[in-house]
């Protein structure tokens, strides 16, 4: 067990209050370094009170690094003839669905479309990770039920792949054209399950403002995030995009449309960017992993190319959009943010060196 786990279960055992941030750093910590070991401890402290919402964010970590026979103790504390126990968090499904327990398989098909979005949800990210051959026609049958229509079971369309080839894409994409911008991660998230040939289609979801894929409440920011590194889209290709887009030196002459769409693309790769410097971990096993440097992508955002022309974000920024515009200050945050982050990543690689 690594010394974070022991001090996460000192701090419950002496029954300190523990602020929910300082929680989920913890728990970051334990899912990127511990093991079972590490889960079955978090598991027992989940177990003493199920109900109570600081206990939930554990089993985060358990997902991450517990096994088939800790899954199996799960199994046992949190459902009784074939449903979750009165007072379980939904999140157990998705538990179960990431480590690969297939038992509740029918259960998670049933909660799909339960008049519940927490359980919806946690049920279709469950079903992500496990074998759905069997329910191929009901998964299919269920999503042609409600296509079109502005609200329906969220994470349904992350299934899509189980039952289609991306060439069920654009379908998904016109939905999306029409369902309420509070209803459409599932949508975002099942694009991006097909993988990289599906980058374009996800680079253009981020930056199409009708999906409003930034941080106003809905969450789709996160999700957005999540499906680009689904399909291995970078920052790096979302920040020279944006370059090619607003050219120093040229006028902006097209109005009034052309700098909102330049507001909200920076908007955007802003939020998005934030959610990278928070580091959450992805909520489905089998992403691929690919980091970008901290410290590169402060270079491509703030390094000027030459000592005589601004043409950093910030630069391009203000000379599109006037140096008073409000996404400077939210710049000149995140700079700061990623210059506490740069340091952070640079401290990793020192320790790392000195282990070998």
């Amino acid at each position: 067990m690594i010394q974070t786990t022991e001090k996460l279960v000192q701090l419950f055992r002496s029954e300190q209050k523990i602020d929910a941030s300082i929680l989920t750093s913890y728990c970051h910590i334990i899912s990127m370094y511990g093991d079972k070991e590490d889960a079955a401890a978090l598991f027992e402290i989940f177990s003493e009170q199920p109900a109570d919402y600081r206990r939930t964010l554990l089993l985060d970590s358990v997902m991450r690094c517990g096994d088939l026979a800790l899954a199996e103790k799960l199994n046992y504390f949190c459902f009784e003839k074939g449903l979750l126990r009165e007072g379980m968090p939904s999140e157990v499904l998705h538990v179960l669905g990431y480590m690969g327990y297939e038992k509740y398989i029918d259960y998670m098909v049933n909660c799909i479309c339960a008049n519940d979005w927490y359980l919806s949800k946690d049920a279709c990210l469950g079903l992500l990770h496990l074998p759905c051959e069997l329910y191929q026609a009901r998964l299919e049958n269920e999503l042609e039920k409600v296509y079109g229509q502005p609200l329906f079971p969220e994470f349904l369309p992350a299934l899509s792949f189980k039952f289609a080839n991306e060439q069920i894409v654009p379908r998904l994409i016109s939905w999306g054209q029409q369902a309420s911008t509070d209803c459409n991660a599932g949508l975002v998230l099942g694009i991006s399950m097909f993988g990289s040939t599906q980058k374009e289609q996800i680079k253009y979801i981020l930056m199409e403002p009708h999906w409003e894929i930034y941080s106003i409440g809905t969450g789709s920011h996160w999700w957005g995030y999540m499906a680009m590194q689904m399909v291995e889209l970078t920052f790096i290709e979302l920040i020279s995009d944006l370059k090619d887009r607003t050219p120093i030196g040229e006028n902006n002459e097209d109005g009034i449309e052309d700098e909102r769409m330049i507001e909200h693309r920076f908007d955007v790769l802003h939020d998005l960017l934030e959610l990278k410097l928070v580091g959450d971990p992805h909520p489905v096993r089998f992403a691929p992993l690919k980091q970008e440097r901290i410290t590169d992508l402060y270079q491509e955002l703030f390094q000027w190319s030459n000592e005589h022309t601004d043409d950093s974000v910030t630069g391009r920024i203000s000379s599109y959009l006037g140096y008073r515009h409000l996404l400077l200050e939210k710049y000149m945050q995140l700079r700061m943010k990623m210059e506490m982050g740069m340091r952070q990543e640079l401290e990793l690689q020192a320790f790392v060196s000195s282990s070998k």
